[in-house]
Parts: C-alpha cells; structure tokens; sequence
C-alpha cells in the first residue's frame, strides 16, 4: 500500500498523541477521555483510507483486510441476520467515531437487501461484551435503524414501522448480532429464538 499524505498525517498524528499519553506518568480522567476519542476518529480515518485504497486496486489479493471485512448480512427464512464484528458504542461514547463507522458499514453491507421490508420490522439487537455485569441500556443501538433506512431496507425508524428489543450478553468475543424482519412473526422469532442455547 501506498501511504497518501492524508493518511501519512494522520499516522504521525496519531503516533505524537500515542508519545504524549506515553510520557506522562499521571493522566486525569479528561486526558484519557480525549485521548480515546482522538484514537478513535484516527483509526476511523485510517480505515476510511484503506477502504478507499481497497476500492482502486486490480487484485483482489492487494487489498488489505480491517475489522471492517469481518460485517457481514445474510438473508434466510424472511429474516435478516447482520453481524457486527464489535460492540456497539455507549451513550457516553457519543463524540466518538464509532457509530458513524458502524452505520456506514452496516448499510454496505445490507444494500443488497435495499426494499426487503414494506411492513412494520421488529429489530432483535443481541450484544456481547466481554465485561460482566454491564448495562445494555448504556449502549447506543441508533445506528442500527438509520443503516438500515439508509440502505433502503426498511421505510422509516417512527413508532408505526419498526420496534425492538436488545439484550445483553458475555463473550470473550464482544461482537453484535441483528435479527430484522417482518413484526408479524415476533411471537414465533422469541419462542424459537429463547430455546436456542
């Protein structure tokens, strides 16, 4: 891969910031706080221009794989299953990157799937986090809904096309699971899905 200038800055910008938080020895709550925002909009910069990179190439064997090959969306039955290969981002995380990456790669990858849905959808959000005892009210699950109507797979996120549930779980691998499909079949979905161990 050829390093751009744009991405060349970011690097060393990101390297400068990574030195600065190296060297101090005693850090408050609001350097750490900036410091992980900073890193997270450099690596969604750095993603963005490898996504970017990916796209020009003549091989396929040149591109470069990110976290953001491992999205993937597959239909079957009538359902929509998207797997999100991380957790999604809290509420106190909202200055961040990382919801604005998750949509965007949430509705690539399910813009095959663009006017599935007519109906009102119920969405099925399972998040796993390596972390015990957290709260799945604390994670924002917006960007689901607005990937999805940007990708024209369901009409409109108001109270009379969609409704969902999320639910909380441990793994060692923090990932995200979506279940999108017609509000009729809810009943059939949880009873099935509750018995699946």
């Amino acid at each position: 891969m050829i390093i751009n200038e744009k991405l060349r800055k970011e690097l060393a910008s990101l390297e400068e910031t990574s030195n600065a938080v190296l060297q101090n020895h005693s850090l408050t709550d609001l350097q750490i706080e900036n410091f992980l925002r900073n890193l997270e909009k450099a690596r969604y910069n750095i993603l963005s221009e490898i996504k970017l990179y990916n796209k020009n190439v003549e091989f396929e064997y040149e591109k470069i794989k990110t976290i953001d090959n491992e999205y993937k969306a597959e239909l079957k039955n009538e359902i929509l299953k998207i797997y999100v290969p991380e957790v999604m981002p809290s509420y106190k995380n909202l200055k961040t990157h990382t919801h604005k990456r998750i949509l965007l790669n949430i509705a690539e990858i399910t813009k095959q799937f663009a006017g599935l849905f007519d109906n009102e959808v119920f969405i099925y959000i399972k998040v796993f986090d390596k972390i015990l005892g957290w709260d799945i009210d604390n994670k924002m699950i917006k960007p689901i809904a607005d990937a999805l109507i940007l990708s024209n797979v369901i009409k409109d996120d108001n109270m009379t096309k969609m409704f969902y549930c999320a639910k909380g779980e441990y793994s060692k691998e923090p990932h995200t699971e979506i279940y999108v499909f017609d509000s009729k079949n809810v009943n059939e979905f949880l009873e099935n899905y509750s018995t699946k161990k």
